[in-house]
């Protein structure tokens, strides 16, 4: 793994963590609101069923009771314990906390509207409907979101409408002086019967103060959980956030070094990418050869390739050739080329065009740089060619050499006893071989690299040798530059629109009559 790659992989880690640190917050404290509620549910239920059964012998609609409040328990347990499991870690399960979270917000309004309209006393419910309208908006925005807020804040709106209707829009509350709260407590059992009944009978039953403190203990604790909750959530976020900035910090310089290193390797590459289009033959050079018309185009897999091929000028007018192929592809095989290339000009200077010596030196070179003072594995098959009026010598292993001759035969040079790749160890000279062949007028030569041939179709199969020799005779006619540009069409259509998998080159050398 690069260490570009591996930086991401850091800088999505610490962005992670920085953000679970601050869902986690939120997440467990809406937990343990939500199993509060459910306590404090699951309390007063009990404590209602058991208060009823001890004093009136059974509930109070039993038809109806006797279902809704073991569904309320059940569903309250249910949703407590399941919230506990949470919080220890277990693996999350969005669709059962959506389940429970709805069910639990959808029980507290159906008891908050149960409360206020099924009390007789509609004036006292206006006020328990205010009271608990509030606790109610705020624990259904808190559990199921704003948007659940919204709704339920215009449903209790509606439901003040109707209970202010069911009273009358002239009533007012009239407070009892200490005197008439004597004189009604003072009444004899005939006269406070008479005085219930007509309570009862226009729906204003007295509020016992025990059902008012039991009332507001319930609200105080469902509010007072919530708060706290709450609060304990923004002192967490608090104390989580500098520990999330300092994360996102590290992400931050960590992105902001690889953007400059990103940007440093672009220039490296654009560098290497000029060096190397500045080494290679141009134009003119190919054009300029005596005898000779010569075609060359190369394609690299990556931004650089690891390919080689010249044109250079040899000893009494000859020409020499050069075709190889650096082991893999990219910065590193450019750079092994750039060297060849170099110690090559070098070594046919000094050899005075001997193509085995040449080899035998650049190996030296190659083999000391990659090998012994890099370390690196790299090296390259090499094939040098030398032509001199019609002759042609041939030296280094390579792919094969492939001859259309003007008479329409194809012939196949075999370069595998010539020579051993350079570079792969230090003493080459008894492995390096020559052999000599004749170039008529109007023979065409194609060399290439194995880019070429192992080019590959969407199903795998390689472009292969014969049928680049097939797409060269196709188009012997045609000028060297134009049969260079038929080969490559053909490759490109084998490919189908896949990836280059490796650097291909292709040189056409035809001798001219």
């Amino acid at each position: 793994m690069d260490s570009e790659t591996t930086s991401l992989i850091r800088r999505r880690d610490v962005l992670s963590e920085a953000t679970q640190i601050l869902e986690d917050s939120s997440r467990d404290t809406k937990r343990k609101i939500l199993i509060s509620l459910n306590a404090i549910f699951v309390f007063v239920i009990t404590m209602h069923v058991v208060t009823q059964l001890m004093t009136a012998g059974t509930l109070p609609d039993p038809a109806r009771d006797a279902v809704v409040m073991p569904l309320f328990l059940i569903v309250n347990v249910g949703s407590a314990l399941h919230n506990v499991r949470m919080l220890r870690r277990r693996r999350p399960h969005p669709r059962l906390d959506a389940l429970t979270r709805w069910l639990s917000v959808v029980i507290l309004q159906i008891v908050a509207l149960a409360i206020v309209h099924f009390n007789p006393n509609t004036a006292t419910s206006i006020l328990i409907d205010h009271s608990l309208s509030v606790v109610t908006i705020f624990l259904t925005g808190l559990i199921l979101g704003r948007g659940a807020a919204v709704v339920w804040c215009v449903v209790t709106l509606a439901s003040l409408a109707i209970a202010v209707s069911n009273r009358g829009a002239d009533f007012e509350y009239t407070l009892m002086t200490r005197s008439e709260l004597a004189r009604l407590r003072g009444l004899g059992p005939a006269e406070a019967g008479a005085r219930m009944r007509e309570a009862v009978a226009e729906g204003l039953l007295p509020l016992p103060v025990m059902l008012c403190a039991a009332v507001s203990i319930v609200f105080t604790g469902v509010t007072v959980a919530a708060t706290y909750f709450e609060s304990g959530l923004i002192g967490r976020v608090l104390a989580a956030m500098p520990v999330a900035v300092k994360k996102i910090q590290i992400a931050t310089r960590e992105r902001q070094q690889l953007e400059e290193e990103n940007m440093r390797m672009g220039m490296e590459l654009d560098v290497a990418q000029r060096l190397q289009a500045m080494i290679l033959p141009r134009g003119e050079e190919l054009r300029s050869r005596k005898g000779l018309e010569i075609a060359a185009h190369m394609v690299a897999a990556s931004e650089i390739g690891g390919d080689i091929y010249d044109v250079l000028d040899g000893p009494g007018g000859s020409t020499v050739l050069v075709i190889g192929d650096v082991t893999d592809h990219g910065l590193a095989s450019g750079v092994v080329m750039l060297m060849t290339q170099s110690a090559l000009r070098c070594a046919l200077e000094q050899t005075c065009g001997d193509l085995v010596g040449s080899l035998v030196r650049v190996n030296s070179v190659v083999y000391k740089n990659v090998s012994e003072r890099l370390g690196d594995a790299r090296n390259l098959t090499l094939a040098l060619l030398r032509y001199d009026e019609g002759a042609v010598r041939l030296a280094g292993q390579h792919e094969s050499v492939i001859l259309v001759r003007a008479s329409g035969e194809v012939e196949e040079l075999d370069t595998i006893d010539l020579g051993i790749n350079v570079g792969l160890m230090p003493e080459v000279e008894e492995m390096m071989m020559e052999r000599t062949f004749t170039l008529a007028p109007g023979d065409l030569m194609v060399l290439y690299t194995d880019g070429v041939t192992e080019a590959e179709a969407p199903d795998k199969r390689q472009y292969g040798v014969q049928r680049l020799k097939d797409a060269v005779f196709a188009s012997r006619s045609l000028t060297c530059e134009q049969i260079r540009e038929r080969v490559f069409k053909d490759i490109y259509a084998w490919i189908g629109g896949g990836k280059i998998l490796d650097d291909i080159t292709l040189v056409l050398v035809r001798r001219t009559a």
